[in-house]
């Protein structure tokens, strides 16, 4: 609470995985009542949960700017894909290939998930990248670059 930094990972049966990372701040004090009451007519198992005035232990806050990234960890090469809440950009992550790749493949050899194609220069499939760097730690020339 003290930046209002928050980050909410889930993971599916499916091998799936979503990761919300954004800013949080507690609703008003005068909406607090208010939005427990909707969550609480909407959820009715939460009654079993936060029985009589225990409830009123948990503070409703929102969070409207926010990067929500999906994984889907299960296929290969994985899938991943960016989305946004709210007036925010997508910040760039991972690495690419800059010109001064040499075309000698090492960084394809070293890629877990293969999402490294041939090219002048060759590309990195941003939906199938773990991130992982291992592209970049083993490139001959530096041509592969951090985001």
């Amino acid at each position: 609470m003290e930046d209002g930094r928050v980050q909410i990972l889930a993971y599916t049966k499916y091998k799936e995985m979503i990761r919300l990372s954004g800013k949080a701040y507690a609703v008003t004090e005068n909406e607090q009542k208010k939005w427990m009451d909707i969550i609480f007519e909407e959820q009715p198992y939460l009654a079993n949960v936060y029985p009589g005035e225990t409830r009123e232990i948990g503070i409703i806050f929102c969070i409207d700017k926010a990067e929500v990234e999906y994984f889907n960890l299960g296929v290969n090469p994985i899938f991943r894909e960016t989305y946004i809440l709210g007036n925010v950009s997508i910040k760039e992550k991972g690495y690419y290939i800059t010109e001064s790749c040499i075309r000698c493949g090492t960084c394809m050899k070293h890629c877990p998930q293969k999402c490294i194609e041939k090219g002048t220069p060759f590309a990195i499939r941003q939906e199938h990248c773990l991130h992982c760097g291992n592209c970049y730690e083993n490139c001959p020339v530096k041509a592969v670059v951090r985001k």
